[in-house]
């Protein structure tokens, strides 16, 4: 396959073949740069999603890939059925169209951070102390 391209193109000097590097050079950093735009972040998506879906429970507000919200309902192994609008109408979903979980207390549940003003009030008890 080489060959008919070195065939094909008109013979290069040396000079001309050292232009090319920077573009090999270029082409080889584009793609890590890619990977930590576009790739990881989705990766990381992905994975709080499942983990959002694994916690998930009965009350819990649901938003669907194409924009339905209602509470949830009852738990299946590949469907889910939430509560939509006044009217209390009962929708099934599969679980592949849950974009997000939103738990009942509407924190997240697995909040490993604490918030400021809860080591506001950490801090104010411990000096009362």
């Amino acid at each position: 396959m080489f060959q008919i391209l070195l065939d094909a193109a008109p013979a290069q000097g040396q000079g001309e073949m050292v232009s090319a590097i920077p573009s090999v050079v270029l082409l080889l950093l584009f793609i890590p740069v890619f990977y930590l735009i576009v790739v990881r972040p989705q990766k990381k998506r992905e994975k709080e999603l499942k983990d959002q879906m694994s916690k998930m429970s009965i009350g819990d507000k649901i938003i669907t890939i194409g924009g339905v919200i209602g509470v949830l309902a009852h738990i299946s192994d590949d469907e889910v059925t939430i509560y939509t609008s006044a009217a209390n109408t009962p929708v099934t979903f599969q679980k592949a169209a849950i974009q997000t979980v939103i738990p009942r207390n509407g924190e997240k549940k697995d909040s490993k951070k604490e918030t400021t003003t809860e080591k506001k009030s950490k801090k104010a008890s411990k000096t009362e102390d």
